[in-house]
């Protein structure tokens, strides 16, 4: 049964987004990243956000003058990088150019990792990289099993079959019983056994005459 990469990342990368909002969206009411730092400071914030949620073009200009003014602000950042990365932008570049300011900022951050790695995996179809950035999220959690599972994918398409198995497996331990279990050990069944080929078999010299 073949692994269905897409729908697995897709769940991932919307998984990954909706935190990233909430987390957004808590820092705008809670006034992270701000000066004041309270929570009026932060109804402020969220008022001009409202107003500033209409073209893109409007909220790119909003978010990148709040990064103006507080290069520092971690929530306008996320923000920005998870609009570029929206269906309706696909900016995926400067996405990852932005959560990798992110993650300057914020650097134990998992979901952003898996968000960067589900754009590399899926929309810039760079394997290499998102296995890079996917190692460091399981480094930072090992126990997280959704970063396995996409670690696992980005060493496949990167060729990298036993750095695969070694996900995969490591997804199974920690999910044994999930969803995905069965595809997965499928896939580990076939990277571990792939099927050989018999080389063509080359026809037999005729007997000479005598």
């Amino acid at each position: 049964m073949l692994l269905n990469r897409k729908k697995i990342n897709r769940i991932a990368k919307w998984f990954a987004i909706m935190l990233a909002l909430i987390f957004a969206l808590s820092g705008v009411v809670l006034g992270v990243g701000s000066k004041t730092g309270n929570v009026f400071a932060g109804c402020a914030q969220s008022s001009s956000s409202v107003s500033a949620s209409g073209a893109v073009k409007d909220r790119e200009s909003f978010l990148l003058g709040q990064i103006k003014k507080n290069p520092k602000d971690a929530d306008s950042i996320m923000q920005l990088a998870t609009l570029y990365a929206g269906e309706d932008v696909k900016r995926y570049q400067d996405a990852i150019s932005w959560f990798n300011k992110y993650l300057a900022l914020v650097p134990k951050d998992i979901n952003v990792r898996l968000e960067m790695g589900s754009i590399y995996l899926n929309d810039l179809n760079d394997p290499a990289s998102a296995a890079k950035i996917l190692t460091q999220a399981t480094t930072i959690d090992p126990t997280n099993a959704n970063a396995f599972l996409q670690l696992g994918l980005a060493e496949k398409d990167a060729l990298q079959n036993q750095a695969a198995i070694q996900a995969w497996t490591r997804y199974l331990q920690l999910a044994p019983g999930s969803s995905y279990a069965s595809q997965i050990r499928d896939q580990i069944n076939q990277l571990a056994h792939p099927a050989q080929t018999a080389p063509p078999t080359t026809p037999a010299a005729p007997a000479p005459s005598h």
